[in-house]
Protein backbone atom coordinates (compact mmCIF):
# COMPACT_ATOMS: atom_id res chain seq x y z
CA UNK A 1 0.00 0.00 0.00
CA UNK A 2 0.91 3.39 -1.24
CA UNK A 3 0.47 6.62 -1.44
CA UNK A 4 -1.22 8.13 -4.74
CA UNK A 5 0.24 11.49 -5.88
CA UNK A 6 -1.67 14.57 -5.39
CA UNK A 7 -5.01 12.90 -4.40
CA UNK A 8 -4.62 12.59 -0.32
CA UNK A 9 -2.57 16.12 -0.40
CA UNK A 10 -5.35 17.47 -1.61
CA UNK A 11 -8.20 15.90 1.10
CA UNK A 12 -5.27 16.79 3.68
CA UNK A 13 -5.18 20.48 2.30
CA UNK A 14 -8.86 20.73 1.91
CA UNK A 15 -9.02 19.54 5.55
CA UNK A 16 -6.44 21.78 6.92
CA UNK A 17 -6.97 24.95 5.34
CA UNK A 18 -11.11 24.95 6.71
CA UNK A 19 -9.56 24.22 9.88
CA UNK A 20 -7.56 27.16 9.31
CA UNK A 21 -9.70 29.12 7.87
CA UNK A 22 -12.34 28.71 10.42
CA UNK A 23 -9.67 28.82 13.26
CA UNK A 24 -12.86 30.93 15.10
CA UNK A 25 -14.33 27.10 15.98
CA UNK A 26 -10.68 26.84 17.94
CA UNK A 27 -11.54 29.44 20.02
CA UNK A 28 -14.80 27.23 21.32
CA UNK A 29 -14.21 24.06 23.23
CA UNK A 30 -12.60 20.86 21.68
CA UNK A 31 -12.97 17.74 22.90
CA UNK A 32 -10.38 15.03 22.73
CA UNK A 33 -11.47 12.07 20.53
CA UNK A 34 -8.82 10.07 19.80
CA UNK A 35 -4.51 9.78 20.01
CA UNK A 36 -2.27 9.54 17.20
CA UNK A 37 1.25 8.34 18.65
CA UNK A 38 4.54 8.66 16.67
CA UNK A 39 8.21 8.92 16.15
CA UNK A 40 9.27 11.77 13.56
CA UNK A 41 12.60 11.60 12.78
CA UNK A 42 13.48 10.14 15.98
CA UNK A 43 11.55 12.36 18.09
CA UNK A 44 8.76 11.62 20.17
CA UNK A 45 5.01 12.42 19.25
CA UNK A 46 2.03 12.32 21.02
CA UNK A 47 -1.17 14.11 18.98
CA UNK A 48 -5.33 14.03 19.69
CA UNK A 49 -7.90 14.01 17.15
CA UNK A 50 -10.50 16.85 18.69
CA UNK A 51 -14.46 17.04 17.75
CA UNK A 52 -16.02 20.59 18.11
CA UNK A 53 -19.57 20.12 19.49
CA UNK A 54 -20.41 23.62 18.50
CA UNK A 55 -19.55 23.40 15.16
CA UNK A 56 -20.52 19.78 14.86
CA UNK A 57 -16.97 19.26 13.14
CA UNK A 58 -14.04 17.07 13.91
CA UNK A 59 -10.47 16.27 12.93
CA UNK A 60 -11.10 12.73 12.40
CA UNK A 61 -13.51 12.09 9.69
CA UNK A 62 -14.84 10.03 7.06
CA UNK A 63 -16.12 11.19 3.99
CA UNK A 64 -18.46 9.03 1.70
CA UNK A 65 -18.46 9.37 -2.50
CA UNK A 66 -20.95 6.78 -3.24
CA UNK A 67 -19.86 3.30 -2.27
CA UNK A 68 -15.93 4.29 -1.11
CA UNK A 69 -14.63 6.63 1.35
CA UNK A 70 -11.84 8.26 2.38
CA UNK A 71 -11.04 8.84 5.99
CA UNK A 72 -8.43 11.66 7.37
CA UNK A 73 -7.22 12.11 10.95
CA UNK A 74 -5.66 15.06 12.27
CA UNK A 75 -3.72 15.12 15.01
CA UNK A 76 -2.98 18.06 17.12
CA UNK A 77 -0.07 18.85 19.88
CA UNK A 78 -1.84 19.55 22.75
CA UNK A 79 1.54 20.77 23.69
CA UNK A 80 1.93 23.32 20.46
CA UNK A 81 1.86 27.31 20.90
CA UNK A 82 -0.80 27.06 18.27
CA UNK A 83 -3.35 24.56 16.84
CA UNK A 84 -2.12 24.99 13.20
CA UNK A 85 1.33 23.83 14.70
CA UNK A 86 2.90 20.40 15.45
CA UNK A 87 0.02 18.38 13.00
CA UNK A 88 0.11 14.73 12.01
CA UNK A 89 -2.76 13.66 9.45
CA UNK A 90 -2.98 10.32 8.34
CA UNK A 91 -5.29 9.83 5.18
CA UNK A 92 -6.83 6.62 4.14
CA UNK A 93 -8.27 5.33 0.84
CA UNK A 94 -10.12 4.61 -1.12
CA UNK A 95 -11.79 2.01 1.39
CA UNK A 96 -14.73 0.11 0.46
CA UNK A 97 -17.33 0.58 3.24
CA UNK A 98 -15.70 -0.73 6.42
CA UNK A 99 -12.83 -3.28 4.70
CA UNK A 100 -9.29 -0.98 4.13
CA UNK A 101 -7.87 -4.03 2.38
CA UNK A 102 -5.49 -2.62 -0.28
CA UNK A 103 -6.17 1.17 0.64
CA UNK A 104 -3.65 3.59 0.27
CA UNK A 105 -2.24 6.15 2.20
CA UNK A 106 -0.92 9.75 2.32
CA UNK A 107 1.10 10.91 5.56
CA UNK A 108 1.85 14.95 6.02
CA UNK A 109 3.39 16.62 9.33
CA UNK A 110 2.97 20.51 9.81
CA UNK A 111 5.66 21.45 12.32
CA UNK A 112 5.28 25.46 11.74
CA UNK A 113 1.51 25.46 9.89
CA UNK A 114 1.31 25.71 6.54
CA UNK A 115 5.19 26.76 6.04
CA UNK A 116 8.15 24.53 6.28
CA UNK A 117 5.38 21.06 6.03
CA UNK A 118 6.12 17.55 5.13
CA UNK A 119 4.33 15.20 2.73
CA UNK A 120 4.45 11.55 1.64
CA UNK A 121 2.23 12.04 -1.66
CA UNK A 122 4.88 12.94 -4.28
CA UNK A 123 8.16 10.69 -5.39
CA UNK A 124 10.39 9.76 -3.64
CA UNK A 125 8.30 10.17 -0.44
CA UNK A 126 6.23 7.37 0.22
CA UNK A 127 3.75 5.75 3.29
CA UNK A 128 1.98 2.62 4.17
CA UNK A 129 -0.22 1.68 6.33
CA UNK A 130 -2.05 -1.16 8.12
CA UNK A 131 -5.77 -0.46 9.33
CA UNK A 132 -6.55 -3.05 12.45
CA UNK A 133 -10.41 -1.50 12.91
CA UNK A 134 -12.21 0.66 10.53
CA UNK A 135 -15.87 0.54 11.90
CA UNK A 136 -18.86 2.46 10.49
CA UNK A 137 -21.85 2.94 12.37
CA UNK A 138 -24.50 5.75 11.36
CA UNK A 139 -22.54 9.25 11.95
CA UNK A 140 -19.81 8.16 13.66
CA UNK A 141 -16.85 5.31 13.65
CA UNK A 142 -13.43 4.54 14.49
CA UNK A 143 -10.69 3.84 13.02
CA UNK A 144 -7.61 1.93 14.82
CA UNK A 145 -3.96 1.16 13.13
CA UNK A 146 -0.26 1.85 12.20
CA UNK A 147 1.38 3.43 9.12
CA UNK A 148 5.41 4.35 8.03
CA UNK A 149 6.07 7.00 5.69
CA UNK A 150 8.92 8.74 4.26
CA UNK A 151 8.00 12.32 3.92
CA UNK A 152 9.72 15.49 2.17
CA UNK A 153 9.57 19.05 2.60
CA UNK A 154 7.76 21.74 0.99
CA UNK A 155 8.26 24.86 1.80
CA UNK A 156 4.95 26.10 0.60
CA UNK A 157 1.79 24.90 -0.69
CA UNK A 158 3.52 26.35 -4.01
CA UNK A 159 6.40 25.21 -3.74
CA UNK A 160 8.64 22.41 -5.33
CA UNK A 161 8.83 19.17 -2.73
CA UNK A 162 12.48 19.25 -1.37
CA UNK A 163 14.03 15.65 -1.51
CA UNK A 164 16.81 16.67 -0.18
CA UNK A 165 14.98 17.43 3.04
CA UNK A 166 13.39 14.49 4.20
CA UNK A 167 11.94 12.80 7.12
CA UNK A 168 10.75 8.98 8.35
CA UNK A 169 7.57 9.00 10.28
CA UNK A 170 6.17 6.13 12.06
CA UNK A 171 3.20 5.41 14.67
CA UNK A 172 -0.24 4.24 15.52
CA UNK A 173 -3.77 5.76 15.76
CA UNK A 174 -6.66 5.38 17.33
CA UNK A 175 -9.78 7.46 17.00
CA UNK A 176 -13.78 8.04 16.72
CA UNK A 177 -14.30 9.05 13.01
CA UNK A 178 -16.90 11.64 12.54
CA UNK A 179 -19.20 12.13 9.28
CA UNK A 180 -18.48 14.67 7.26
CA UNK A 181 -21.00 16.67 5.85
Amino acid sequence: MTSSPKLFGLLAWTVFAFLFLSGAAWAQTTVPIGTVEATIDGVSYRGETLHVPSEDTATAEIRSFGPISMVSIQAHDPEAESMMRGVLSVDIGPVSGSDAAGAEASVSYFPEGMRNFYVSDEDPAHASITVETLAIEGEKGRARGAFSAFLCKRESAMSELDSEDCITVEGTFDTVLHLAG
